[in-house]
């Protein structure tokens, strides 16, 4: 493993198993979306945090912020751009995007 895997890995372990609001909100301005997106799921986030990342670049990083019960600003996504890979319910540490059988179905491809 890499010096930068290593990282993404403990960031995104952070990501999910932090009740520390602080930590948090240094996790949520990584530069790993998956991370931000982690952080997005966390039950021990603020309603600033959740906010902050419901207007991400990424809209895999945005959706899940906006449906996450702290976010106060709520946004509306058409349909046409909500793709499985958004709605994706697998733990971040487990992605493996590549192989996943959803994809198989449907018009995405890597």
């Amino acid at each position: 493993m890499t010096i930068k895997e290593d990282l993404l890995q403990h960031q995104l372990k952070r990501a999910i198993e932090s009740t520390d609001l602080e930590e948090l909100k240094l996790l949520h301005r990584s530069q790993y979306m998956n991370v931000r997106r982690a952080v997005a799921k966390n039950k021990s986030i603020d309603s600033e945090i959740a906010n902050n990342l419901a207007h991400d670049p990424v809209l895999n990083v945005c959706y899940i912020a906006s449906q996450n019960p702290k976010c106060t600003e709520k946004r509306e996504f058409s349909k046409d751009i909500i793709t499985v890979c958004v709605t994706c319910e697998k733990s971040e540490i487990e992605l493996a995007c590549e192989s996943c059988e959803k994809l198989t179905n449907s018009s995405l491809h890597f």
